[in-house]
């Protein structure tokens, strides 16, 4: 079926705004300009609004601690072991979690599902999309997009209870580095027996997973959030030559030059909440107009339930009141997530060709009183 939207301003995040019109078709957009031509089977009036791409939550654990439970549903962490990379979350994902349909009502479409920061290797994450289904296979967008790590101060409290390594921040270095030595020599072993032209029996689930991110398919997205974490994050990645993403960057602006140089993507955030832990105590709005200043591939995040992701567009605009560039913000919502995500060429902005992961807001996505009346998904929507 092929629909038609018009009377919308698009701001489509590769260009500036401008009033149009878009087709869309089998879920992708299949024209986009001041004007379309194609024919359509239904005509939908966007009634003056403004028409963004769905927002993009880089870092959350929603459907992992479900509203209005508490132990039952909550599956953000498996605290046993210091080393669980095999875990996914997929498997503990609840696809009915309200949170879905609030977050999207605050114009986010697509979260990204990672483990808690309890382990120094925690597992293996996924993307998801908001749909009306309450199938979990209908809203997965990819599987397997990275493999969770932590370091400082979570790891220290979980551990130190259970009087079990690691302890200290030297203990979390060193048993992840284990995990990935003991990658390494998996990988030689496996080469071994086919060189040998043998058999390989002894498969380790926790080591297949270090095979991915040693040879670079999938990154190490690691728990950061003082200078002194990041600084052993870009250690080891230059030690084991892996691709990583910084998670959090609480203190950026003391390490910007070091990031800059290395390269490496850095989710920030979340701000929108106390200094809770003395890791926070630094945190700081102006670290988005930083980022942006340093030209940094970066995404604005909620780590919900941290705070709602339903939300997260207001921390993009606590940002803008910081001095951050409002046009920066909307990227760090959108595109620039998706290409730290590995989903640019489907997510991110409004371009022929994407998916139709569209919302229409009544106002500025940054007003607290603005609300989306309609998105891809649902239609037109209502508190």
């Amino acid at each position: 079926m092929r629909k038609k939207i018009t009377n919308v301003t698009i701001h489509s995040i590769v260009q500036k705004p401008y009033k149009g019109e878009l087709i869309v078709e089998d879920g992708k957009i299949a024209e986009v300009g001041k004007t379309c031509s194609q024919s359509a089977d239904e005509v939908i009036d966007g009634r003056g609004g403004l028409c963004f791409p769905g927002f993009i939550d880089a870092h959350s654990h929603i459907g992992l601690s479900a509203e209005g439970y508490g132990f039952e549903y909550d599956d953000s962490n498996e605290m046993t072991n210091p080393v669980t990379p095999e875990v996914r979350t997929e498997d503990a994902f609840v696809p009915t979690d309200a949170a879905l349909k609030e977050a999207a009502l605050g114009g986010v479409l697509v979260h990204c599902v990672l483990t808690g920061s309890a382990n120094p290797v925690g597992g293996l994450g996924f993307i998801v999309r908001y749909t009306p289904s309450n199938l979990t296979g209908d809203k997965v967008v990819q599987r397997d997009i990275g493999l969770k790590m932590a370091t400082g101060e979570n790891p220290k409290r979980v551990y130190g209870e259970k009087n079990q390594m690691p302890v200290t921040r030297m203990g979390t270095a060193a048993v992840i580095r284990k995990y990935l030595q003991d990658g390494k020599n998996y990988i030689e072993k496996k080469a071994k027996a086919q060189k040998e032209e043998r058999p390989f029996h002894d498969t380790d689930l926790k080591l297949e997973i270090a095979e991915k991110v040693l040879k670079k398919l999938i990154p190490a997205r690691i728990h950061c959030h003082r200078a002194e974490d990041m600084l052993t994050a870009l250690r080891i990645k230059e030690e084991f030559d892996i691709r990583i993403v910084i998670e959090h960057a609480t203190e950026y602006l003391k390490v910007r030059e070091e990031i800059k140089k290395s390269g490496v993507p850095v989710i920030l955030g979340p701000y929108m909440c106390s200094r809770s832990k003395v890791e926070l105590k630094d945190m700081t709005y102006k670290t988005y107009k930083g980022a942006l200043e340093d030209g940094t591939l970066f995404a604005c995040i909620s780590d919900h339930p941290v705070f709602p992701s339903q939300v997260l567009r207001l921390q993009a605009g606590m940002a803008v009141a910081y001095g951050a560039d409002e046009a920066g913000m909307f990227r760090a919502l959108t595109i620039m997530p998706a290409q730290i995500l590995g989903i640019e060429k489907d997510f991110g902005s409004i371009e022929k060709g994407k998916q139709s992961s569209l919302c229409i807001w009544d106002g500025h996505p940054f007003d607290s009183r603005s609300r989306v009346i309609w998105n891809d998904q649902d239609g037109w929507t209502t508190l």
